[in-house]
């Protein structure tokens, strides 16, 4: 029997549906099913047009998890798992890619046509994988910080790791996590640094009254451990961010406190990243320009636009980098709907839906199934005949691992079909209406995920550095096999 986890959300809206009529209606809807629910996942009061929520971001992380026990994701209909196009795609890929069903009660807002014609236009969405994958790593992480736990990596200059089994198996080794402890060699001197910058030392003279042989950097790492050297596990300090500051803003931070010995006072701590995040502010200029069309944009004769201080630059022309942008993005919103876009979609598709053989792989991989199934029965039969059952047993593993790699062709070669066979249905209204969703989203995606959006979408995009009249070159082919381009380019206008 199939197990499958809930997702509830209800929103700021009073005439919302609630989480116990969702509840309700899809505990129904598994019975009906055959399903058992075993887990279930909620958000309470919770907006769906952003992905920052604890139950969804929970839900995520326990699709990534080995040790899942569900198959099935039960939510009442696409509204309740995002009312973002782009966030409800990402996830229907994460659960396409780990083998997990999405059934929603009420008639899906996106259908599986506009998720075929999507598949086929929107190839970023591996990056989008990539991000989810990479957001569960963290989450992870962070869980193992709110429990007292290293979230990974050495141990500071001062301590060392004091491994801890967790009870769980992994690969056939004990599963094991880790605490700081003191070390004994190295401690005492970076308490008797720490104290001394606490009062307002020199760095260099404090280093060298505690004995320690470090670099200028070095000791500015271990100042910003103070946290951790006052005894708390801290997690999440570093910013990813292009043109942002090293380090995020302590209210970013995750501390778990109390978590091991410490080697100075919170007072201590508190008095040296006081004075760190002071000399900061007057370091860090403001954050550096985002590119969004590095890599794509270029000039008619393929002279690349590089990202210069707020602009694009080719040779000696600059332009205002948020000016190209914009005009872009306004110009590909439009040309999502326009006739030549909605036509040569359509007819990708049809030409998606030619039959390819898909029946005659069915029926020879089932009749090799069978083959195999007749194999193992009359193995299974010698067994109880002979006093040496390992070569057969060998032998039925190897079939069955077989037999395993056939099924999954199967199920490759049936979702084929069905994805054929709804490209079929396509009609020219279901392209609007999807690609009237996408050109919606576009101002809501995150700069790295609309970044990788146009650089999905399009082939190259020219501007030239003469007139800053430009055209955008989609990867989507028209009838004549040329690359669509934009039917009436672009023009980067400078505010007045």
């Amino acid at each position: 029997m199939r197990r499958a986890a809930l997702y509830l959300r209800s929103s700021k809206d009073r005439h919302d549906i609630s989480l116990d009529a969702q509840r309700r209606e899809l505990t129904g809807l598994a019975q009906s099913r055959g399903l058992v629910v075993v887990e279930e996942f909620s958000d309470a009061v919770e907006s769906g047009s952003t992905d920052q929520r604890p139950g969804f971001q929970a839900l995520i992380c326990a699709l990534k998890d080995r040790a899942r026990k569900w198959t099935v994701v039960l939510a009442l209909d696409t509204s309740r798992i995002a009312r973002r196009r782009y966030i409800a795609e990402a996830f229907r890929h994460e659960c396409r890619k780990l083998g997990v069903d999405i059934v929603f009660a009420k008639v899906p807002e996106v259908d599986p046509i506009s998720q075929v014609i999507l598949d086929s236009v929107l190839q970023a969405m591996d990056e989008v994988h990539s991000l989810m994958s990479r957001e569960k790593g963290m989450a992870g992480m962070a869980e193992n910080v709110r429990q007292g736990y290293r979230a990974g990596g050495r141990a500071p200059y001062g301590y060392r790791l004091e491994h801890i089994e967790t009870g769980a198996m992994r690969d056939g080794a004990p599963v094991t996590k880790s605490r700081l402890v003191q070390d004994a060699a190295t401690g005492p001197g970076i308490a008797a640094y720490l104290k001394a910058r606490a009062r307002g030392t020199p760095a260099v003279r404090a280093a060298e009254q505690a004995g320690i042989a470090l670099t200028s950097s070095g000791l500015v790492g271990i100042e910003w451990n103070a946290l951790t050297y006052a005894g708390h596990t801290v997690w999440g300090q570093l910013s990813e961010r292009p043109g942002q500051p090293k380090r995020r803003p302590r209210a970013e931070w995750i501390i778990q406190r109390d978590t091991h010995e410490p080697l100075i006072s919170d007072a201590e701590a508190e008095a040296i990243l006081a004075r760190l995040e002071a000399g900061r502010a007057k370091r860090y200029a403001k954050p550096k320009a985002a590119y969004l069309l590095s890599g794509v944009l270029e000039s008619p004769d393929g002279t690349p636009w590089h990202g210069n201080a707020g602009n694009y630059r080719c040779g000696r022309k600059n332009i205002k980098a948020e000016v190209v942008d914009r005009s872009i993005m306004e110009r590909i919103a439009a040309d999502l709907l326009s006739p030549a876009f909605i036509h040569s979609i359509l007819a990708k598709a049809k030409d998606a839906a030619a039959p390819g053989g898909e029946a005659r792989q069915l029926e020879k991989i089932e009749q090799d199934i069978a083959a195999l199934d007749r194999q193992t029965s009359r193995l299974t039969d010698l067994l109880t005949e002979t006093t040496s059952p390992d070569a057969l047993l060998r032998k039925i593993e190897k079939i069955e691992a077989d037999r395993g790699r056939l099924i999954e062709r199967a199920e490759a070669v049936r979702e084929e079909a069905h994805r054929a066979q709804e490209l079929r249905r396509v009609k020219e209204s279901d392209v609007r209406v999807m690609l009237a969703g996408l050109a919606e989203d576009m101002p809501a995606m995150p700069p790295e995920l609309l970044g990788d959006f146009v650089r999905g979408l399009t082939e190259r995009i020219t501007l030239d550095p003469s007139t800053f009249q430009g055209e955008i070159h989609y990867r989507i082919a028209v009838s004549s096999g040329e690359l669509m381009a934009s039917p009436r380019g672009f023009e980067p206008r400078l505010p007045p």
